[in-house]
């Protein structure tokens, strides 16, 4: 459990002590998680549950990874809690808003053990990367959540009030005042297939082609449908085995505004945006741009090469898994 997590406090923490006496640990670096989770590998275990946000559960898969080759066991299952503010990898696998009941479900078996594609980027392994519009939301999200947790009583706003005041105070201001990037996008790998909300197009883009080439809101890739704060904006992440979803779009704040809604349902698609179905891509800025992968800052890049990489197992207690 990531100890530094807002809502890892008081009665919670110890209600999932008393779930698994012995067998939670909370750790407040990542020197820490790393030397609990080499520990734990060590001894052997079948599943890990990861409590956090989406930092959290990758910087684990990380971790879980690397330990692993170390000791030459292959990687467990890995659980996920919901205790962090971007929640895409909670969302995934069904994890509600009860993370002691959850913790007992999934500690009892009562979960669905599933192969999840994983993407590769910059070495790690994560189920979404972004850069544009995504990565100055996070920006934003943690520079508003350092000041609120100044203020006196600011401990306790919740997730979603932060994220509202970051997109109001910063965000909005940032987005209409700052110049988009430029993006070359080049598919490396197998064709490409472009996508429309009826579906295919029909239309194959083959290796060393240039997909997208032009001012960008947002460029981002995904093998699950959701991409934190509950936006379902990868309705074609699952479509096609051995493939991740590509989004592109160059949209302006006003269209970003009004089709919110359509975003939390997964129906957002425009004359502004194109999907893709890759294995492999490059992706080349014109400045210096903020990249977030799997809800972590990476700092600002202007290439990126993303490609499918080795799967996770996670434990999903979703309805329909």
């Amino acid at each position: 459990m990531n100890g530094n997590a807002r809502n890892v406090r008081g009665r919670l923490r110890a209600k999932l002590e008393r779930v698994a006496p012995g067998r939670v640990f909370f750790t407040q670096s990542l020197d820490q998680a790393r030397e609990v989770i080499r520990q734990q590998i060590g001894v052997g275990c079948d599943l890990v549950v990861l409590g956090g946000g989406d930092g959290t559960v990758v910087m684990g898969l990380t971790l879980i990874g690397e330990a692993c080759r170390g000791t030459g066991r292959p990687e467990p299952a890995v659980g996920v809690l919901r205790l962090g503010s971007g929640n895409a990898i909670a969302d995934t696998v069904g994890a509600t808003d009860d993370p002691e009941q959850d913790l007992r479900e999934l500690l009892d078996g009562r979960a669905t053990w599933k192969s999840v594609p994983m993407l590769e980027v910059v070495g790690i392994r994560v189920p979404f990367v972004g850069m544009g519009v995504d990565a100055m939301l996070l920006e934003d999200n943690q520079t508003i959540g350092r000041a609120v947790d100044r203020i006196p009583g600011g401990r306790l706003v919740g997730g979603a009030a932060r994220y509202a005041l970051s997109v109001a105070l910063r965000s909005m201001p940032r987005f209409a005042t700052t110049a988009r990037p430029t993006a070359t996008i080049t598919n490396l790998g197998g064709p490409a297939i472009e996508m429309t909300k009826r579906g295919p197009t029909g239309r194959a883009i083959p290796k060393n082609t240039v997909m997208w080439k032009g001012a960008v809101t947002l460029v981002a890739a995904a093998t699950i449908p959701f991409f934190g704060f509950g936006l379902k904006m990868f309705a074609f992440a699952n479509a096609r085995p051995g493939k991740f979803q590509l989004r592109c779009g160059d949209v302006g704040l006003l269209e970003i505004v009004r089709n919110t809604p359509a975003a939390f349902r997964g129906e957002y698609f425009s004359d502004n945006v194109r999907d893709f179905l890759c294995d492999r891509v490059q992706i080349e800025l014109d400045q210096e741009t903020a990249i977030e992968a799997g809800g972590e800052l990476l700092g600002d890049r202007r290439q990126v090469e993303v490609s499918l990489g080795r799967p996770a197992t996670l434990a999903t207690l979703a309805k329909d898994p």
